[in-house]
């Protein structure tokens, strides 16, 4: 994770026009001299914004990684992209706490067009094989 990144630009998570739901480091002036390990045992799991720049090292373990990933957002932080009715009746169905905003909160911050479909749309790790340039060595 590298610390304070949350505050600079949204990188582009694209490759060849496809969503690859991650960023070219070569492409990027990010420092990752500042990246800092979040490490734990077994079962372990992290919180953190989605903004922050992060990743994981390929699992070199004869065992699969898994990964449960829950999206949290405050009730007045909808989909940018539109929603129509039905849309907004499963958004009401979402919140945890609270009640439905029809006013979103913004904050200035640079906001990237809607993803395009991944190329080998699945999980994050299928959707990431397109990568040509990975931060972490793949073999």
């Amino acid at each position: 994770m590298v610390s304070g990144s949350h505050t600079g630009p949204t990188f582009d998570h694209h490759q060849d026009g496809f969503f690859a739901g991650a960023i070219d480091p070569t492409r990027n002036q990010i420092d990752f001299a500042k990246a800092e390990p979040l490490t734990g045992k077994a079962g372990s799991c992290t919180f953190h914004h989605a903004r922050p720049i992060h990743g994981s090292a390929t699992n070199h373990s004869s065992s699969s990684r898994r990964l449960l990933l829950f999206q949290i957002a405050t009730s007045d932080a909808w989909d940018l992209s539109g929603m129509d009715e039905s849309d907004w009746k499963t958004y009401e169905k979402t919140i945890l706490a609270g009640k439905p905003f029809i006013e979103a909160r913004a904050v200035i911050t640079s906001i990237r067009k809607p993803f395009s479909k991944a190329k080998h749309q699945g999980s994050i790790y299928e959707n990431q094989s397109i990568l040509k340039n990975h931060f972490f060595l793949t073999n």
